[in-house]
């Protein structure tokens, strides 16, 4: 299946999932994985994305990181042919503003711009399980960002979002996230 094909399939499927109870139990269980894995234990700049209603709830993962003393950089797409990404240092003080794909980015023009990071939560539509590669809305943003810093990096995957291979082509510049973490238990 082409992957525009999918990506279609997957927003529409996430965007119902997302009206469910089951969204938020299931955003629950990988915000409470997540806060125990040594991957946020042992990093203290974390680069994450304010998250879509389809997408896993990032807004209480954000304040936890907050609580635990972590400096929290959000993604911020910049308007460029380079499709560039830049993470942004982000308090309860920063200034947001919705880009022209619907996401809280920082507007402030001073913010510290961090992309060596410890950790980055790489956010998409859809993973496979075998090979940890994603289906991301499209715009190679993060692909590009991952082969430039190689950072670690960790994807948190609900029930809708798993697929045990890909599904879709893979590309060469496409970047497997090294961690994913899923709702089912061990």
């Amino acid at each position: 299946m082409k992957k525009s094909e999918l990506r279609k399939i997957q927003i529409e499927k996430l965007k119902c999932f997302a009206k469910t109870k089951d969204k938020k139990l299931e955003d629950t269980i990988l915000l409470k994985k997540l806060m125990a894995t040594d991957l946020i234990k042992n990093s203290q700049t974390i680069g994450i994305t304010a998250s879509l209603p389809l997408e896993i709830d990032t807004s209480e993962i954000i304040a936890h990181l907050w609580d635990e003393g972590k400096e929290v950089y959000l993604a911020k797409a910049e308007n460029d042919q380079n499709h560039t990404l830049n993470f942004l240092h982000y308090t309860y003080m920063s200034k947001l503003k919705k880009s022209s794909f619907g996401v809280e980015e920082i507007v402030d023009t001073d913010a510290k711009i961090n992309n060596h990071l410890d950790l980055v939560i790489v956010p998409g539509l859809a993973f496979a399980q075998d090979s940890h590669v994603r289906l991301g809305f499209g715009g190679g943003y993060y692909d590009r960002f991952l082969a430039k810093y190689n950072p670690t990096t960790v994807s948190l995957v609900n029930s809708k979002m798993q697929f045990q291979h890909a599904e879709w082509p893979v590309e060469k510049t496409d970047v497997p996230v090294q961690t994913l973490i899923t709702t089912e238990t061990y």
